[in-house]
Formats: C-alpha cells, structure tokens, sequence
C-alpha cells in the first residue's frame, strides 16, 4: 500500500539524504521504535482494539494529500507520510496503546522536513545580532542586508549561516533528553525552551566569533570550509554545556510515575462475531489509504488528455515600443525548470527602458515548480538582493494590486529593481500559498492554462525610487492579466 504513496515517499527520502538541514529525519522513526521498545512492559498490559477514528484520520490525509499532490506542495505530502504512521498505529492497535504511545508517536514527526521558513528570519536575526556585536566591540562595519564589511574583509550571512541545522538538531535532541531524564512536566518544559533559545544566541556568537578570528588572523582562518568547522565545533561544545547543566536536575533516579489501567480481556477462544470487528477496520484503512492515490491518477490522466501546445504572450503597451525577445538578458530570475521562458524589452516615447519576463508552467502533471524552496529572484552571484518585501501598486483602470518588491545590487554597483508576482486560473497574486491554492483549484477543475511567474524589472542610476515610477507607468499602462495562447512555435 505504501507503493500507491511512492512519490511522496520518494521525495521524502531524497530530502533526508541530500539536505543537510533533514539529515536527522532518517534516524528519528529508529528513535521512535527505541522509546516504544522501553515501554514494552506496560504495553504488553493493554488489548488492541481497531479503532475507526485512525480510518477517519487517514481519510482526512488522503484528501489532504490529493491537494498537495495537484499543487505540488512538497512540504504537506511529506507530512502526509509521517503523519500516516501514527493513524495506522491508532487504526490497527487502538486509541488505548496510542495514548501510551503519545510521545514516541509525537516524535515521528520530527522525521517531517519542514523550517526552512524559519531560514530568513534566523538571517536576520544572525546578521543583525553580528552587527550590533561589531560595533559593540568598536570594530568599523559596513551592513547592507546580509552583507557585512570590516577593514579586513567582507563577509556574507548565508542561508547556510542561519543556524537553521543547530536549532533543529537542538531541539530534536532536547526533547528526548527532557523525555528520558525529567519526570515532571515544568522541568521538560524549561529545558525544552532552553534547547530553542541557546542555539539561536549562539549561532550569533558563532557568526561574530567567526568573523573576529578572521580579523585578527588577517582573513587567514575562519574563512571558506573552515568557519563551517568552527561552527559545528562551537555548536558542539555549546550542547555539550547545556547537557551538562540539564543533568544537574535530572530526576530519572526515580521511577515515572504513569496510570496504567489495563483493559480486560475474554477468557476463551474469540468467535467468529469477537473477530469481525478487529477486521472490518483493517479492510476499511486498507480501501481509504488506496482512494486517494488512485484519485490523483486519474486527475493526472485527465490532464494529460487537456495538454497542449500554450505559451505567454508578451502584451503591447500604450507608449512603450513593440516588445523585443531579448536573448541576453542581463538579469533573469533563477526559478526551476519552466516548460517556457521568455523575457522582452521595452521602451518608453521618454527613453526609459524595463524587460518583462515570463515563466510559463504547464498543469500536465502533478503540480508545477513555481513555488518550490530554491527559486530566487536574485540569483546570488551576479546581483545580491539589498530589500525584499510586499508593495501596492496601480493597473489600468485604478485597479490597486499587490507586489513582491527585490532591490538589488549588480555588476558595477549597479542597482536593479524588480517587482514580481503569480498569475493562475485567471487570477494574480503575490501570496505562495494563494498560488498553490489556486493550482490545486485549477487542476482539480480542469484549468488549462497553467501558472505564470511574472516580473516586471528596470535599473536605476541612483535610488530605488526611480525604478519604481518606470514600473508603476508601465503597470498603469499594461492591459490586464498576461494572455496564454495556443501556438504551434513559442511567439513573442
């Protein structure tokens, strides 16, 4: 039955082994099965009894998973796998032996690979808990984003710099720990929060320490490979610290204390009617897990059958030349593997130039690329992003609309602004989850003409200010949503 959810399994696993961040996900279910095996002996007290409520649950991920699955929404899928673990264990063996289960179970979900939208958050925070640590220690600095400059050098919080992969093993670790060697509730629950905050403040220690060494070794240490090294180093001696202080208050000397009441059982050979209800629900989980892959082959199946031959059209602009296919562009966003892209120049009676770009994803198989972990609008070499957040802008018509605003910095300085949103089943949106909202919707309906990325950029001399007044009178000017046409050959 786990074959009918292999892609999403398939996608799991290839995380746990080529993300550095989810590694742990491949020992957790190991841990899982070790603190079930520890409460063997109260286990063996208590009677499975099938229960339908782990049918109901299962019912409810498989609709969930459907969802995923037509918007390509890798991070609910996976869950939807690790969650399936604990509703089969509440299917086959009861809510009784689950509830003695509850943290084994609970844990499982650490297998979950999710977090990464804690990375720019954890950026921030690193980058700006770096400067302020600088200046504190009167050394001159330079910030701009996550670029930070000394006399010696500059330097760069990277998403590798987060601390990200501290706080999730911090947290993974600690809460075993808290489960193994505390007994009372308050003392697993400080603990718990300190495994949270110690890693964060020192993964800011971690990045000044780091950048200090390189000062007063005149950037011959803690610089390439090695400030990798000397922050799992610092990170280890860190938990090791914080252990070792947990252990001063353990109270795994004494015995937990749990309620068992274990449930009564018929003496004698089970009848045929004793039997029926332990299997009815084992044939019920068995057709409820199968629903929902055979489901989503069927709406691929369909797809498949809408596919065809549709590109972007770049639209004519009142006051803005005929677009021109550019070739070369010197900008163009890093997202995955679009099934058509096309970016084209325009210019004003004025002389202003913009490019328009677009990324066309087809709705012919499950889910798209569009919004996936990875796609950047800066590509992180030759233009780094400066600021990024949301902005209300003006179309035809008066009508207001919301942006995803990037400012830039280029090859000789140069500064770029670009303003980009999404566009699926005839709606536009700067909001990832209202796109994978709106592509499930689209998919599910049978919409063929898939989703776009569309960006709109121009580069300005001195302030942002001045792209933003080229981009606002080519918005008030441009007419409406992007059109997708049938075409034999990509057009212009």
């Amino acid at each position: 039955m786990v074959l009918l959810y292999w892609p999403s399994v398939q996608k799991l696993v290839n995380i746990w082994l080529n993300s550095d961040t989810y590694a742990h996900g491949m020992v957790i279910l190991p841990i899982s099965l070790f603190l079930a095996w520890r409460m063997r002996r109260r286990l063996a007290e208590l009677t499975p009894q099938p229960s339908y409520l782990g049918i109901l649950l299962i019912a409810a991920l498989g609709f969930g998973w459907i969802l995923a699955r037509a918007a390509d929404v890798t991070v609910v899928q996976t869950f939807v796998v690790v969650a399936m673990v604990p509703a089969l264990v509440i299917t086959i063996l009861g809510l009784g032996i689950s509830r003695a289960l509850t943290f084994p179970l609970a844990y499982i979900f650490f297998a979950w690979p999710v977090g990464s939208f804690l990375v720019p958050i954890l950026q921030d925070y690193t980058a700006w808990f770096t400067v302020l640590m600088l200046r504190l220690t009167g050394l001159p600095v330079f910030a701009e984003g996550y670029y930070i400059s000394i006399p010696a050098g500059d330097f760069v919080v990277a998403e590798v710099c987060s601390g990200i992969r501290y706080l999730i093993a911090s947290v993974a670790l600690g809460l075993v720990y808290a489960y193994l060697v505390y007994r009372s509730l308050w003392r697993r629950l400080v603990f718990t929060a300190f495994a949270i905050i110690v890693p964060i403040v020192a993964n800011g220690l971690r990045a000044y320490g780091i950048i200090m060494i390189a000062h007063w070794t005149d950037m011959e240490h803690a610089v390439g490979v090695d400030h990798l090294i000397y922050g799992w180093l610092f990170f280890g001696v860190v938990m090791f610290l914080l252990f070792w202080v947990g252990s001063l208050f353990r109270e795994d000397d004494h015995p937990e204390e749990e309620s068992r009441q274990p449930l009564t059982t018929q003496a004698g050979n089970p009848s045929p009617m004793a039997v029926s209800p332990v299997v009815m629900p084992l044939v019920l989980a068995a057709v409820v897990l199968s629903m929902a892959p055979l489901t989503e082959m069927g709406l691929n199946q369909r797809m498949a059958a809408l596919a065809g031959d549709r590109y972007p059209v770049a639209p004519q602009v009142t006051g803005w030349t005929l677009p021109q296919r550019d070739e070369s562009p010197a900008w163009q966003p890093r997202f995955a593997e679009p099934d058509y892209q096309s970016q084209h120049a325009y210019r004003s009676e004025n002389g202003r130039e913009l490019a328009l770009h677009l990324s066309h994803y087809r709705h012919d198989q499950a889910g798209t690329d569009l919004i996936t972990y990875g796609n950047l609008i800066y590509d992180e070499v030759r233009w780094r992003r400066i600021s990024e957040s949301g902005r209300g802008v003006t179309l035809a018509g008066g009508e207001s609309h919301m942006v995803r605003e990037t400012v830039m910095r280029g090859p000789g300085d140069r500064g770029r602004i670009v303003w980009h949103w999404y566009q699926v089943a005839d709606r536009a949106t700067a909001r990832p989850i209202e796109v994978k909202l709106l592509e499930a919707w689209a998919r599910l309906s049978g919409h063929r003409d898939g989703s776009l990325l569309v960006a709109v950029t121009t580069e300005f001399p001195i302030t942002a200010d001045e792209g933003r007044a080229v981009l606002q009178d080519f918005l008030t000017r441009m007419p409406g949503l992007i059109q997708v046409e049938y075409r034999s050959e990509p057009g212009s």
